[in-house]
């Protein structure tokens, strides 16, 4: 079984850098261990300029933003996934 994931086209802009350097630093976030609320934080405090002291670029934060999301999602989706699929747990019992 396969399990749907949603994309998020209308964040996605492939031809910036800055977006995929922000998808980048979030994907590494991601699979170095960081809690999604940690990295939900740590985009509030890139997105305001008087708090992290740097002004990031908007692609990068869109960037950011959207691997985030696609990460949720596809936490969601695998836990309906198992939680509505019966047939997992007869074969991993």
């Amino acid at each position: 079984m396969s399990i749907p994931t949603i994309a998020l086209d209308l964040l996605d802009d492939h031809t910036n850098p800055h977006h995929a350097h922000g998808r980048a630093d979030a994907y590494d976030a991601i699979h170095n261990g960081t809690p999604l609320t940690t990295l939900e934080t740590r985009l509030a405090w890139m997105t305001d300029p008087t708090v992290s002291g740097t002004t990031y670029p908007a692609a990068y934060l869109t960037g950011y933003r959207a691997q985030l999301a696609d990460w949720a999602a596809g936490v969601h989706a695998q836990r309906r996934a198992i939680t509505h699929n019966n047939t997992y747990w007869e074969t991993t019992a």
